[in-house]
């Protein structure tokens, strides 16, 4: 039998998490949604506060607080604002093949750059023609000397006008359908990758969601997550 009882500590995350989303994302909650405005204060609070990245392994300087304590955290922030709560939540979401399956040294540098700074990172998956048939993805990934060379483009990518790195996945077998599909690690700053859209939405529109485009992107070989 699972035992959801939360413990003490996780109390006083919750409560942690309940008035911080009450006092600095309730008030203005509704002034960024109407205007489509990105929140980086209210980022830079919840990160300086501990309430980013709770599950970000402490061998890469995170506090490894657990999923239900994420958990926990996150229910707060969506009930202070869903579109906020959404890109202060999203790190988990980029992260988590980079701890299933980076190099230690790939981890040390891009996990890290999260527990220093209040940095962001973004999960590139979804395309234009290709959303829930992941399979059918075009965006590819070709080995060149030590480098993996992406292009392709990504739609409905959260925090991406605004990540320093990004989590893509890309066809490095284009006839093993879902079987051919590899991810990466790609810098923000790396040269052909492009913002091209950001989203107006009819909802969340606190939180950024753009279109990002990867124009023969060279991306390290060691920078490929898994095999």
């Amino acid at each position: 039998m699972v035992d959801l009882t939360l413990t003490d500590e996780q109390k006083d995350l919750r409560e942690m998490a309940h008035n911080f989303a009450e006092k600095e994302i309730r008030p203005v909650a509704w002034d960024y949604d109407r205007d489509a405005t990105w929140p980086q204060e209210i980022i830079e609070k919840a990160w300086e506060v501990g309430l980013m990245n709770a599950e970000l392994p402490e061998a890469y300087g995170g506090p490894e607080l657990g999923q239900l304590s994420g958990c926990l955290i996150e229910e707060e922030m969506g009930w202070g604002c869903s579109g906020i709560g959404t890109s202060l939540m999203a790190n988990g979401l980029a992260s988590a093949p980079v701890v299933l399956g980076g190099s230690e040294e790939v981890k040390k540098k891009y996990l890290g750059m999260l527990a220093e700074e209040p940095k962001l990172a973004s999960f590139c998956l979804t395309e234009p023609d290709a959303g829930s048939d992941v399979g059918g993805m075009k965006t590819r990934a070709v080995k060149k000397g030590d480098k993996w060379v992406i292009s392709g483009s990504k739609t409905f990518i959260t925090n991406g006008s605004h990540a320093s790195w990004y989590t893509v996945y890309a066809k490095t077998d284009p006839d093993a359908g879902h079987r051919g599909v590899s991810a990466f690690v790609v810098p923000r700053d790396a040269d052909g990758v492009s913002v091209d859209k950001k989203e107006d939405k009819l909802g969340q529109r606190a939180s950024d969601t753009a279109l990002i485009s990867f124009d023969d992107v060279e991306t390290p070989a060691g920078n490929l997550l898994g095999e």
